[in-house]
């Protein structure tokens, strides 16, 4: 990389440190705090749910903002928006602080406040997905503006590494020691800290404007189209986001559940809970230093077979056990295989698309990679609350894990003819860019 492109990319690694480290905490205390809230699996599926329909439904018009737009003021004045809406949830909680349970009860609480407190949270929630995903598409067009392509897999490597790090590692028992302190230190920490990564942001340096015939006259529909259209024509792109897409609504089904999961049938509190996330960590920060030289021995296609195989062992393991540290290495196992296929997946598809189409194109193969989140988030707590009426609480927490460990199977079994590496050459030989 030239130096002001390094100079460039290095800030965007440090904003991405404190911005996911400030997603690391928000991650643990969410959860945590409507677990205190409801013990209804299905109305803390609705928080995820929200959050992750504006993949559903905003997307296309996500991928449109960033090709219309400067990449990196969208990064900027996303953020900012998070940044209040934080503000306006510390606003509730602590109005509220007295009447909120401090420990985990296995009844449904009750108390005075909790209908408002949860009302308020889903809006909230919907608000941040829509600002979320702008970034995210923003973000992930970004990185080829400061970057050269043959840089892009050793820089997406060095993000989803510091993502894990500070994510999993610093941001989950981090979350889990301040919500030890007060249910309201967390969100202030996470304020902070993506004011922090926005300074950052900020101090990149380039000329970021779209061309011209980007501009915001042109027809947001036909925009949409374009990008629709190159993808479809586009068959092993199309695959992987199809791909990448049952994975997640196997893994969105089973997150909502697993606060429920690791306090019933494992009996963690918070800080317990936080640390059982360095399996992930550890799994996730080895992907990230191995991606290349996993990718350079061997072909894309048995990477990407490998980061299957890897994922769905480790989603099907809380099936069988409830020992901590056996769930703890599932997760890093699902890690390390969620790590080397975005790394393979992202690169290539940064590499392939054109940068006028890079946002719509990218909103698209999102779409269908993160679309299904929303409806395997509420899948899942619907899933469970039915199954507990008629079966056992721990066979109702358990069975997600076995139904995501036999569609990632399939996924294993299909992948070498659908996804085979005589495809990858033709679609690297014929992608003009």
């Amino acid at each position: 990389m030239k130096k002001e492109s390094n100079r460039n990319f290095n800030l965007l690694l440090t904003a991405s440190t404190f911005s996911n480290l400030a997603d690391g905490i928000a991650g643990f205390a969410y959860p945590w705090l409507f677990s205190l809230l409801t013990r209804d699996p299905l109305l803390i599926s609705i928080v995820s749910v929200l959050v992750n329909l504006p993949r559903l439904i905003f997307v296309l018009y996500a991928g449109v903002i960033a090709d219309k737009f400067n990449r990196q003021k969208i990064l900027i004045y996303t953020r900012l928006g998070q940044v209040f809406l934080t503000s306006m949830f510390i606003l509730l909680i602590f109005i509220n602080l007295d009447s909120i349970p401090k420990a985990v009860q296995f009844n449904e609480p009750q108390f005075e406040s909790k209908f408002l407190i949860i009302s308020t949270a889903y809006l909230l929630a919907f608000m941040f997905g829509l600002l979320e995903v702008t970034r995210d598409n923003a973000a992930q067009a970004f990185l080829p503006q400061i970057v050269s392509k043959d840089n892009l897999p050793k820089a997406n490597g060095r993000l989803f590494g510091i993502e894990i790090v500070t994510n999993n590692f610093l941001g989950t028992p981090v979350g889990g020691f301040l919500i030890g302190l007060s249910l309201i230190t967390p969100f202030i920490f996470d304020t902070l800290l993506m004011l922090a990564s926005v300074f950052f942001i900020i101090g990149i340096k380039g000329k970021f404007e779209r061309p011209e015939k980007n501009s915001k006259e042109q027809n947001t529909s036909e925009m949409i189209k374009e990008g629709v259209n190159w993808l479809k024509n586009n068959t092993l792109l199309k695959r992987l986001a199809i791909y990448t897409g049952i994975a997640n609504f196997f893994g969105s089904m089973q997150f909502p559940i697993m606060i429920l999961f690791a306090q019933e049938l494992i009996g963690l509190n918070a800080i317990q809970y936080s640390f059982l996330a360095y399996g992930a960590a550890i799994g996730g920060l080895v992907g990230s230093q191995l991606a290349n030289k996993v990718n350079a021995r061997f072909e894309e296609s048995k990477t990407l077979l490998i980061s299957v195989a890897l994922f769905g062992i480790g989603m099907f393991a809380p099936y069988v056990t409830s020992n901590p540290f056996v769930i703890a290495g599932s997760f890093g196992l699902s890690s390390f295989g969620s790590v080397l296929w975005n790394v393979q997946a992202v690169s290539i598809r940064q590499s392939l698309i054109p940068d006028n189409l890079l946002g719509r194109v990218n909103s698209v193969y999102r779409l269908l990679a993160l679309g299904l989140n929303p409806i395997g988030a509420l899948f899942g707590g619907a899933l469970v609350k039915i199954l507990n009426n008629s079966f056992s609480r721990e066979f109702a927490l358990r069975f997600p894990f076995l139904l995501g460990g036999i569609f990632m199977l399939i996924l294993f079994l299909s992948a070498p003819r659908l996804l085979s590496q005589k495809l990858i050459n033709e679609t690297k030989n014929n992608t003009i860019d």
